[in-house]
Parts: structure tokens; C-alpha cells; sequence
């Protein structure tokens, strides 16, 4: 099966060798001799070079305009890239003879020309997932055959359309709940426990032979729902079932989940032996927990003051400077644990494309990721690119 972490072990290697041949006899030369120990780039790819990937979340009008300043600094700043929601099915394929490919090829054009790494997200979910997928022409549901035979199709329709432009695939998305129980989707009513499983057979199928399959989901700071995915892939592993990292979502806020059960997660994963993906990171800076409860109905809040502070945009250097310090404490973690993690993407360029902005709270504006509304880079951007530049390689 394909991975992400032996190749980046056998770069360094190869590095490695490469310093000592080139120092000829000088046997006693030493890696500080030839490597600098630190770095000292302004770009947050090139901090983190050698240890993991560092991608951002696009849209439809992104990658519509390719030359524009904000794709400027997904050139300069990042590595990887994933579509926030043209590969969907209910978005790529809304109804059996129609399909959009105008974003996706965007993305993929952008992605191959500039040398950033393609994520394709994501294959089957429950959500974003048509009725008629599940639905024959009388609108009964489907046989699990005729159902497996539909995701067939789709992967299909995937790999033959991108091929080798996209390597790294989520091949199911929240499948399991908090509790650690299967999700009782209609993917899982309709196939039954091994829905999960019949999809990584399909998309082993199907997708170049080197694509790395992932499964992806939140909340795996959550006892229930990490222990299930470590169970699940501990004997999907055991039993050959290709499943090649595992992807951690990653929307996290100011004080939860703590810096300990974050590292404690990374740490219980890793022992999985697969390589970690976090892979829709952002940090909810106005916080939401305390929307959520038996008395709160979420459809009908409404923006005030008080939980919508900065809504012109203009996000106080001192909130920036706090935002900065929770991200560089959580940078540190995954330096921590470099060797298990393949790539950190942000769910999003600049604020504007957060979907924070809009929930839970209508109307909000939020500041989740390290550029501005307008593009700016927050001091928080400077803080993680810190992080790595100091970090000895």
C-alpha cells in the first residue's frame, strides 16, 4: 500500500547519503556540517519542508481565477490542496446524466502546474450525497449490490477522469459516531456493517495503484469515536483491507480539545502504524460550545455583539496574538510527532472562506485561519512559520 511517510523517511535518507558522498573522505563530517540546523524562510511550506506537506481548502471561485492574490499565496504558502466541495457527489454529479467538471479541472490544472500536491475529497459521505444514489427510478431504495455497483461507478468516473493528477483520496468521511457506533446512514442501512470496508475495496480497485486511501473524520479527540476508528483499522489491517493513513479532521477551538489530548490522539493513532492526515484544520476563535445544549436551537440564533465582537473584519492584534499562540502550540505537537504525520491542511486560504463565518451563528464573523478577510497575513501565520523555521531538523 501506498504511503506518504516512507517516502518522506527515504528522502531524508537519501539525503543523508548524498551529504556523506559529497564530503568524499572527510568520513567525519556530520549532518550540522552539511544541513542547517534551522531555517529561515518567510513561506510556511518551506518551514515545514522535509516533515509534512502543509495544504489549504479552495473553492469553485478560487480556482476560477488561478492569477488572482489570493491564489498567489496558495502558490507561496502551501504545498497540498483540496476542493472544499466540487469532488462531492451531490456536486460533481447531482443527477445521473449531469456532471460538473468545470471546478474540479480547475483545481486539478492549478494543482499539477504549480507542483501542489492534489487532494481528492471525498468519495462517499453521507451527507452531500444525492437521493438518487441510494434510490431506484421508483424510488425504492437499492440493493446493496445495486448500491455497490453505484459506488463503483463513481470511484470509477474518478480515477479515470483525474488519474495520476490526484494521488491522495478521503475515501469515506463520518462514518462513525461520538459514541463509536457505525453512523446509520443509508450507506449503511442499504450494505450493512461492512460498508466502510466495500469502499476501500472499490477505490482500491479503481484508483492508480500508489493512491493513498484514507479514512477521515472529527471529533477523534473523542474516546468513543477514536477507539472504534483505531478498532476498525487494527483489523482492517490484519485482515488486508487496503486503508493506507488516517485522516483527523481538526476543527478545533481556543481551549478545547486540550494541547494533552491532542498530542495523547496523535499518539494513539500513530500506534496504528499508519500516517496521519490532519486534514481540515481551523481554530474557532469566537467558540461555540456554549450554543449547544437541550435549550439552545441553533437555526435560530442571530449575530449580536456579544458573540459576533469584530464583525467589520478588523481582527484586534491582541486576539491575533492569542489566535498565534494556540496555533504554534499545536504546530509544536505535530513536530512532535513529524514522523506520523504525512500533512496538515487548513480548512480554508483567508477568513472569508471559512465556513465558520456562517455557523453556528448566521451572520458571524469569524477568524479561524492565519489570513485575514482581505488576504493579509495575520502575526498568528508568522508564529507557525516560527515554529518551524526554529524547530532543529
Amino acid at each position: 500500500m501506498a504511503t506518504m511517510t516512507t517516502f518522506k523517511k527515504l528522502t531524508v535518507i537519501a539525503s543523508l547519503s548524498a551529504g556523506l558522498f559529497a564530503c568524499g573522505d572527510n568520513v567525519t563530517s556530520t549532518k550540522q556540517a552539511t544541513t542547517p540546523e534551522t531555517k529561515n524562510t518567510s513561506s510556511l511550506k518551506e518551514a515545514y519542508a522535509g516533515r509534512f506537506l502543509i495544504g489549504a481548502t479552495l473553492n469553485d471561485d478560487l480556482v476560477a481565477h488561478p492569477d488572482s492574490a489570493k491564489m498567489q499565496l496558495v502558490k507561496k504558502h502551501f504545498s497540498a490542496a483540496t476542493m472544499d466541495n466540487a469532488f462531492k457527489w451531490g456536486v460533481i454529479n447531482p443527477q445521473p446524466d449531469d456532471y460538473r467538471f468545470t471546478a474540479p479541472d480547475n483545481f486539478v490544472n492549478f494543482t499539477n502546474s504549480n507542483e501542489i500536491k492534489a487532494i481528492g475529497h471525498v468519495l462517499f459521505w453521507h451527507s452531500q450525497t444525492p437521493d438518487w444514489v441510494f434510490k431506484d427510478e421508483q424510488g425504492n431504495l437499492l440493493s446493496r449490490e445495486a448500491l455497490l455497483k453505484r459506488m463503483r461507478e463513481r470511484a470509477s468516473m474518478m480515477a479515470n477522469r483525474f488519474g495520476d493528477k490526484i494521488k491522495i483520496w478521503d475515501v469515506v468521511n463520518e462514518a462513525i459516531e461520538d459514541d463509536g457506533s457505525l453512523r446509520n446512514s443509508l450507506y449503511h442501512q442499504i450494505i450493512g456493517d461492512d460498508f466502510i470496508e466495500q469502499a476501500f475495496y472499490i477505490a482500491n480497485d479503481v484508483l492508480p495503484a500508489d493512491a493513498i486511501k484514507i479514512y477521515n473524520d472529527y471529533g477523534m479527540t473523542r474516546e468513543g469515536r477514536r477507539s472504534a476508528v483505531i478498532a476498525m483499522v487494527n483489523d482492517f489491517k490484519a485482515r488486508g483491507v487496503p486503508i493506507d493513513a488516517i485522516g483527523i479532521q481538526g476543527h478545533w477551538g481556543m481551549k478545547t480539545p486540550t494541547l494533552d489530548e491532542i498530542d495523547n490522539t496523535l499518539t494513539v493513532l500513530a500506534a496504528t502504524g499508519l500516517p496521519l492526515h490532519i486534514t481540515e484544520l481551523d481554530l474557532d476563535y469566537l467558540g461555540r460550545e456554549q450554543f449547544f445544549g437541550a435549550n439552545v436551537d441553533i437555526d435560530k440564533l442571530e449575530a449580536t455583539p456579544e458573540n459576533n465582537p469584530y464583525p467589520d473584519g478588523n481582527f484586534p492584534a491582541s486576539a491575533d496574538k492569542e489566535l498565534g499562540d494556540r496555533y504554534a502550540d499545536i504546530f509544536r505537537l505535530f513536530l512532535k510527532h513529524q514522523q506520523q504525520i504525512d500533512r496538515v491542511t487548513f480548512w480554508g486560504v483567508t477568513d472569508a472562506e471559512s465556513w465558520l463565518n456562517g455557523w453556528p451563528v448566521a451572520g458571524r464573523t469569524n477568524y479561524p485561519l492565519l489570513f485575514n478577510h482581505d488576504g493579509s497575513p495575520k502575526q498568528a501565520l508568522q508564529q507557525v512559520i516560527d515554529v518551524g523555521n526554529n524547530a532543529k531538523m
